[in-house]
């Protein structure tokens, strides 16, 4: 009778520990880092304090992983846990003047494919903003991904 509980005893404690580890396993992460600079090829210069979001495009009432962050002074940027799924990449900053923003174009476009740029008056500012669509994170992925903030026609190949 003891060997009989004995054993019982060990086939629920090996049970339990299986349907932990499958449960488990199940549960691999959904998310992955993403890192990066954001910079102008024809400075060579960081862009610091932009402001970089990534839009979710499959959002919706009951889910919505979009996030943001800032750049550093060196225009590095970090996103700890993004959720798996395409996204719309907006990435904006902040210039004194017109003339200071590095795209002097009316339409334009950066070196990234499906990118957009616009530059606009912000109160007392002039704001340059990045628009990159359909920009895809596989699940349990680290990207690397640097963004060039200078622009160039839309007509230019």
């Amino acid at each position: 009778m003891r060997t009989l509980i004995l054993r019982t005893s060990i086939t629920i404690a090996m049970l339990l520990l299986v349907l932990n580890a499958s449960s488990l396993a199940g549960n691999q992460p959904k998310t992955s880092t993403m890192k990066g600079k954001v910079f102008r090829s024809d400075t060579n210069q960081p862009i610091a304090n932009a402001h970089i979001i990534l839009l979710d495009e499959k959002k919706s009432d009951k889910k919505d992983h979009s996030i943001d962050t800032k750049t550093d002074e060196q225009g590095n940027y970090s996103f700890p846990n993004v959720a798996a799924g395409a996204y719309t990449v907006s990435i904006r900053a902040w210039y004194p003047t017109q003339e200071d923003a590095p795209c002097q174009l009316l339409a334009a476009k950066t070196a990234d494919k499906n990118s957009a740029v616009v530059v606009a008056a912000d109160k007392d500012k002039f704001v340059q903003q990045v628009f990159i669509k359909g920009f895809s994170v596989k699940a349990g992925k680290e990207i690397v991904k640097d963004f060039d903030f200078m622009c160039k026609s839309l007509f230019a190949k």
